[in-house]
């Protein structure tokens, strides 16, 4: 009998062990991180930013893509992606729409990230083009 529970344990564990392995080879094959400075509030899905330094974490590039955005040691928003090129090949910038966060652009892993206004009014692209603010981003990662 006393066999027996050990086997059980020594299965759960070594099952432990091999779930642990899994995250962490997925952990590492993680992640495209980035940072930017906005220089003035503006909106990015439900959230208000306030100016100031910002970081992001995208875990993957995927049908279900969402961002992660920290501001210092803070976790501030995960925002998802309404839409993405996967082609994209400019620069690394977030374009902002009258104060609202409206794409991310990161040409390191040839992407750029689309976000739904969270107003009911829309412009057509030239419209937003002669309005946009574009701010600089920097990218670390794979």
């Amino acid at each position: 009998m006393n066999w027996i529970r050990r086997s059980t344990l020594l299965r759960l564990l070594g099952l432990a062990l091999l779930a642990a392995c899994f995250n962490a080879g997925h952990a590492s094959a993680q992640v495209f991180q980035g940072k930017f400075t906005l220089p003035f509030e503006a909106r990015w899905g439900q959230a208000t930013l306030p100016a100031g330094d910002y970081s992001f974490t995208l875990d993957s590039v995927s049908t279900t893509c969402a961002l992660r955005l920290h501001r210092g040691n803070n976790n501030v928003a995960l925002i998802p992606a309404q839409a993405q090129d996967e082609n994209y090949s400019g620069h690394a910038e977030l374009t902002v729409v009258g104060g609202t966060v409206r794409a991310l652009s990161l040409p390191g892993i040839g992407v750029a990230l689309e976000y739904a206004p969270q107003h009911h009014k829309y412009l057509t692209a030239p419209e937003e083009r002669k309005i946009a603010q574009i701010v600089p981003v920097a990218t670390t990662g794979k």
